[in-house]
């Protein structure tokens, strides 16, 4: 049977499974996205979970080991957009968290919307939209297929991770500024009455109020550096990186928003607001399935606080999985014993603080942007006079070039390209660099060019795009961030569980465009526009 269904092409397995779909979807489904989640977090801290937590998802449900993003660049918008499109920037169009338009000549932020009004604060941090998502989502999908009487409902920290998973067709989304979660009129013209109350609550003074300190005994810890290390940041009114944390204090300089990000109880309060969220609109009550994405910040704040090695790090992993087993006993209670599903995922993984892989003789560094700027106009003044004029923009890897200016000085813009291309390439930190027309009609699968060309939309992209050697980023001397091909980047954990799932793991590798198919054929709907990725066969085979 395995191997019979394995060939059975992409498009029949809606068919194929609508009768035991239609029998036994879940009520509900709760995708969660683990900002700068790395797969190795799940082993690495595994000594200290709960059995509750991520080690009940993994050995009662179904862990894809292997499990990648398959595109650059690999940062927040992007990744959440691809979990829920089934497909990567080249056809979904979330090339960044901010990209460059070169037809527009213009900035944009990934689900800016100037035409919609906040609604909930008096500000702008509420004109947002998905209206720059180009594809659907597995959740639009299931809006259309219920005629509008499912439910879908995203929650996040950030509005990028609440709107892009809940899709155009979604009931809300919610995210957090100025101590209160806050929605845009692309949604509603006004909060519901339980998120008003939600917010009068004012969770974040009864969370900083409780402090941080370890949730077990220090020498436990022993997959993390000592507390007080130099690869960390430190907030204002500290004199060391360390716990225990008093909060409240540390808020009075730094404003709460800030520290709450950067503490576990980021996490606890996106969760209290989803289960919220279940209780007062009915999520999962009957046999319309109903849709509930969650999204976890906290990680990524601290990530790029503290980065991946820190105490800090494994302590907020250890009370995550803590909240992580409260909501599947929640859920249990609330919507019943496998009548729901649960998809965890991440949006990305994260880099070695550079100075630590220095620091232990490993690849890293920190890349010279200044001076790369330089070499490069300098390069450009041995084309013609103009120099650095060719250049209209340098946003994220890619460079994007004046072509009045080329026009003017009668440079051709392939020559152009394939120079200094060569000229970045032997910049000191730089792995690669192309003129972005070879990337796009490349059919290479070898790295990094396929990872190169899903990442890259025809109408956003640059003329040449590059990328750094493993272990470099342009970054301060604290912290990390992410956004390359490199696995510690793109290996991101992926967990199944929930009514007739499976309890099993696999180790060949599976991709990020191939959670939205499986997803889709779990609730028995379409597929979304833009797919791109196959269902895994292995969570659908009973």
């Amino acid at each position: 049977m395995r191997s019979l269904l394995v060939l059975i092409p992409i498009a029949l397995f809606p068919c194929l499974l609508s009768s035991q779909s239609a029998e036994n979807r879940p009520k509900l489904v709760v995708g969660i996205v683990v900002d700068q989640m790395r797969n190795d977090y799940l082993q690495r801290y595994s000594d200290l979970y709960s059995d509750d937590g991520f080690k009940k998802l993994m050995s009662e449900g179904f862990y894809a080991a292997n499990h990648h993003f398959s595109y650059m660049p690999t940062t927040t918008a992007p990744g959440h957009a691809s979990v829920y499109t089934g497909t990567t920037p080249a056809v979904h169009g979330i090339a960044g968290n901010d990209w460059y338009d070169p037809i527009k000549k213009k900035e944009f932020y990934c689900v800016q919307d100037k035409s919609v009004k906040t609604i909930g604060l008096d500000n702008k941090s509420g004109q947002m939209s998905p209206r720059n998502l180009r594809t659907t989502t597995i959740t639009d999908e299931l809006k259309v297929y219920w005629n509008n009487r499912s439910k879908v409902i995203g929650v996040s920290l950030k509005d990028r991770g609440s709107i892009l998973p809940a899709g155009h067709l979604a009931d809300a989304a919610y995210w957090y500024d100025d101590q209160t979660f806050i929605s845009s009129s692309f949604y509603m013209d006004e909060l519901p009455k339980w998120v008003r109350k939600f917010n009068e609550d004012k969770k974040v003074d009864e969370y900083l109020s409780l402090g941080w300190d370890l949730l077990h005994e220090r020498e436990k810890y022993v997959a993390s550096l000592p507390d007080d290390n130099p690869y960390e940041s430190i907030h204002a009114g500290e004199s060391a990186p360390t716990l225990p944390k008093d909060l409240e204090a540390l808020a009075e300089q730094n404003g709460k928003d800030k520290i709450l990000k950067q503490s576990p109880w980021g996490n606890r309060l996106v969760m209290e607001f989803g289960k919220r969220a279940v209780l007062e609109e009915g999520l999962g009550k009957d046999d319309i399935t109903d849709f509930l994405a969650l999204s976890f910040s906290t990680p990524d704040h601290m990530g790029h606080a503290y980065g991946p090695r820190a105490l800090e790090i494994q302590d907020m992993y250890l009370r995550l999985d803590m909240e992580i087993a409260g909501l599947l006993e929640f859920l249990d209670k609330e919507v019943g014993e496998g009548q729901y599903l649960v998809m965890l995922t991440a949006d990305h993984g994260a880099a070695e603080v550079p100075q630590f892989s220095i620091d232990s003789e490993l690849p890293g560094g920190y890349f010279d942007t200044k001076s790369g700027r330089e070499i490069i106009a300098e390069a450009l003044l041995k084309i013609d006079s103009v120099g650095s004029d060719m250049i209209e923009k340098i946003e994220g890897n890619h460079v994007y070039f004046n072509r009045e200016v080329l026009e003017e000085v009668d440079v051709e813009l392939d020559d152009l390209a394939e120079y200094l291309s060569e000229v970045i390439a032997d910049l000191p930190g730089v792995y690669s660099a192309y003129p972005t027309t070879e990337v796009r009609l490349s059919g290479s699968e070898e790295f990094p060019l396929r990872a190169l060309q899903r990442g890259i939309h025809p109408t956003l992209s640059g003329d040449v795009v590059f990328v750094l050697e493993s272990g470099w980023i342009t970054y301060g001397p604290t912290g990390t961030t992410h956004g390359s091909p490199w696995n510690y980047d793109s290996h991101i954990p992926l967990l199944i569980y929930g009514g007739g799932i499976s309890s099993q793991t696999i180790y060949r590798e599976t991709n990020i465009r191939d959670i939205a198919p499986t997803l889709c054929i779990l609730m028995g709907i379409p597929f979304p526009s833009g797919l791109t990725g196959q269902p895994i066969t292995e969570v659908l085979i009973k």
